[in-house]
């Protein structure tokens, strides 16, 4: 059995600027997480603490999710009904990490 090989250049070009966009989603969405923990580790301010993880399963858990997906290629039940239900799952997750964090007060 052969390791799976890819030829860069016969990949259709559409295949190179989606897994750009997620590549750079994902870079994106991680540095604005590191932010946030940062400064929840040199404030010690639990509202930061969420505000990182609420923002982390906003913007970084759903792309991973659909390159994990499509690198299967699984089933079309899978991107027809649980890949969006999960990515939806995942953003209200993050949106009441967010919303808790700012509701906390401020001396929390």
């Amino acid at each position: 059995m052969q390791p799976l090989q890819i030829d860069l250049l016969t990949l259709p070009i559409r295949y190179v600027t989606l897994f750009a966009a997620f590549f750079v989603t994902i870079v994106m969405g991680l540095f604005i997480v590191f932010q946030a923990y940062h400064g929840y580790r040199r404030n010690a301010n639990r509202r930061m603490l969420f505000l990182a993880v609420g923002l982390a399963f906003v913007t970084v858990i759903p792309p991973l999710m659909s390159l994990a997906t499509a690198s299967f290629g699984l089933h079309v039940d899978i991107y027809m009904f649980y890949l969006p239900l999960g990515t939806a799952i995942s953003q209200i997750v993050g949106l009441s990490f967010i919303i808790y964090s700012l509701a906390l007060r401020s001396g929390s």
